[in-house]
């Protein structure tokens, strides 16, 4: 009985140091674990870091690139709306990247993707900068080709008014009239007429007869034909009551002796003017100006003796 006894207390003891045993060997192996799993946890976080660091670098690379890129196309005249948006898109991730501390491989895997298709289509931006070049190139030739032929155009436009205006020059100054024939009388108190030089007491009125030349370029048209008497001191007799009066040219006002109005029919036709001074006529030469739309048509004078 007593050795049965013993056998079954050293049995116990037995199961006792194995299960210690175990214990300690499961400890060891949770420490263990635990242990290796600190430095998978540490090498993650370093990769994450690492991967987080390159990947921050490229997005920015990329932002940068795209600006260029959106800056390029704006100037070739290209749509940049969706590339503006794309970028705001790229600073956005690159910013959540940064504030992610804790490794995700989610995020990473993302973004990786996503930097990949960034880079595919900076080469496909590239390719429609070359397109947009090419286009532009042509347009300036055409608008080149286009100014060349405006500025031809514009030469023989202008060549064409200075020879218009030349012509029309050389027919206005062909359609003026000409006075021709040009004969000066006095008539004295007795109504009768004599031509040439004469005593201021024998004078008390002035005829001035003239014909208008043939014409063929001056249209049948009304005209104002104008005489002035010029005294010796050089001034033109005016009186208003006696049908004087005045006319602008180059800004400057100017009298007439006498006026009329009349229609050139191309006849030759006569005119006579008759201008009753009203008081003797001073001593010396006298010049008679005849004036058809406010330019000289023919001269004459007579003296007084």
């Amino acid at each position: 009985m007593a050795e049965e006894a013993k056998k079954k207390g050293g049995n116990k003891d037995s199961i006792r140091i194995i299960l210690v045993i175990a214990l300690i060997i499961v400890a060891a192996g949770a420490g263990y674990k635990i242990y290796t799993d600190g430095i998978a946890k540490e090498q993650l976080q370093a990769e994450f870091d690492q991967t987080k660091t390159i990947l921050t670098t490229k997005l920015d690379s990329i932002s940068g690139q795209l600006s260029n890129r959106i800056s390029e196309i704006a100037r070739l005249g290209g749509n940049i709306d969706s590339l503006v948006t794309l970028k705001d898109s790229i600073t956005a991730e690159r910013d959540q990247l940064q504030r992610t501390r804790t490794a995700n491989k989610a995020i990473i895997q993302r973004l990786d993707r996503k930097v990949t298709g960034y880079e595919e289509l900076l080469l496909a931006k590239d390719d429609e900068i070359a397109a947009l070049k090419v286009i532009n190139t042509q347009l300036l030739e055409e608008n080149t080709d286009l100014k060349v032929e405006k500025n031809e155009l514009n030469a023989t436009i202008r060549e064409a008014n200075q020879t218009k205006q030349q012509l029309e020059q050389k027919i206005s100054l062909a359609a003026k009239l000409k006075a021709e024939n040009i004969k000066v009388y006095n008539i004295n108190s007795r109504g009768k007429e004599r031509e040439g030089d004469f005593r201021s007491r024998q004078a008390e009125k002035i005829k001035v007869t003239f014909n208008l030349s043939e014409n063929a370029v001056a249209p049948v048209a009304g005209h104002k034909i104008m005489i002035q008497i010029v005294d010796p001191a050089g001034n033109v007799v005016f009186d208003i009551a006696r049908g004087s009066g005045s006319f602008q040219v180059d800004g400057r006002e100017q009298f007439y002796t006498a006026m009329q109005e009349i229609l050139f029919d191309n006849s030759k036709q006569e005119l006579s003017f008759v201008y009753d001074k009203g008081s003797e006529f001073d001593k010396g030469d006298y010049k008679i100006n005849i004036i058809s739309d406010f330019y000289e048509i023919g001269q004459a004078g007579f003296s007084v003796r």
